[in-house]
């Protein structure tokens, strides 16, 4: 089989993946454990912005998500707290026990609508990706058929603290802590590097070299996936979402903006695929191997999963081009 038949067919199977994936009500770190009513964790007021050496390994707080009931929308079912909308996210969480699919929507800026679903019982962090602007955000419970009753829904006026304020946190899908081996390999790579380039190189790295493409599992998807990443990191295995959320996680537990970022990516012999791929920001410009051109000041493109498939030494692994990804939605 030649190269080129093996990418395609690859690729084929990235779009059935993800592309059931996104369809499905994706649904981790808790808040503080499993109740709704025990999240107690203070949120950490850092300057995002700020440049953090890489070397400064011990002085890095991962700031993570808190639900202090400072402004709510709350009923004996369900309640969304938005006290944090300026750090770009809000919890919400089911309190009822139901066998039914229980689902969050948020209508950003502009109407993109973004579809998770609730597990009962759990509170649960949703990022508020799409900038400056008012988020509708409404929860929802499975009637029958397509048939949603209405649970709860607020309008929120948001003024972002920062503009990397919600690529920063752990959520729903990027889901990190502070004690975990995600964090802990990415702290690891953090004490060998120098530079933020250096940073994400060796984090960037690390994940296309010991993360293999799961094939299996992508043939064997259920709706509603999400990944677990301490299990993709044991297991060394992944579909697109896993890679993606992966690498994503592993930067903003350094410190290092970066969205998980879902869309259609192009080449001219397989056509339009729908993938995940990860956006990076970067004040520093560098290289990562010989064909990724880091670009400082602006978010810059990395693709690990096909970089996982192909090899680094391939053409076309990663590109900043519009022709070639185009982003539908961030987390």
């Amino acid at each position: 089989m030649s190269v080129t038949m093996l990418i395609r067919i690859i690729l084929l199977i990235l779009s059935v993946v993800i592309g059931l994936v996104s369809g499905g009500f994706l649904s981790g770190c808790s808040l503080s454990g499993p109740e709704i009513l025990d999240v107690n964790i203070q949120e950490q007021e850092i300057p995002l912005a700020q440049i953090i050496p890489a070397s400064a390994l011990s002085s890095f707080d991962i700031p993570m998500p808190s639900a202090p009931g400072l402004l709510t929308e709350n009923n004996d079912q369900a309640f969304i707290d938005y006290s944090n909308k300026h750090f770009g996210y809000v919890t919400a969480g089911f309190l009822e026990d139901t066998d039914n699919i229980v689902k969050i929507m948020i209508i950003a800026p502009g109407g993109r609508e973004y579809i998770y679903s609730l597990i009962p019982g759990i509170s649960e962090v949703f990022p508020l990706t799409d900038g400056d602007g008012r988020y509708i955000i409404s929860i929802h419970e499975h009637v029958t058929g397509n048939i949603y009753r209405d649970i709860l829904a607020v309008t929120i006026d948001v003024k972002l603290y920062d503009e990397f304020a919600p690529f920063i946190r752990p959520n729903q899908y990027v889901n990190y802590c502070n004690e975990n081996r995600v964090t802990a390999k990415a702290a690891e790579l953090k004490a060998e590097s120098l530079t933020r380039i250096e940073l994400i190189e060796a984090i960037y790295n690390f994940v296309t070299k010991n993360i293999s493409y799961d094939f299996e599992l992508a043939d064997t998807l259920d709706e509603g996936y999400r990944p677990d990443l301490n299990l993709v990191l044991e297991r060394g295995q992944g579909i697109c979402f896993d890679i993606a959320a992966l690498t994503t996680a592993m930067l903003r537990s350094q410190g290092i903006p970066a969205k998980l970022v879902f869309g259609y990516y192009y080449d001219s012999d397989n056509g339009t695929i729908y993938h995940a791929w990860v956006s990076v920001f970067s004040e520093e410009e560098g290289k990562i191997g010989d064909h990724i051109s880091i670009t400082a000041g602006t978010w810059n493109i990395l693709d690990p999963t096909l970089a996982t498939i192909m090899s680094m030494s391939e053409p076309g692994v990663t590109a900043r081009d519009g022709k070639v990804y185009h982003a539908l939605y961030y987390y």
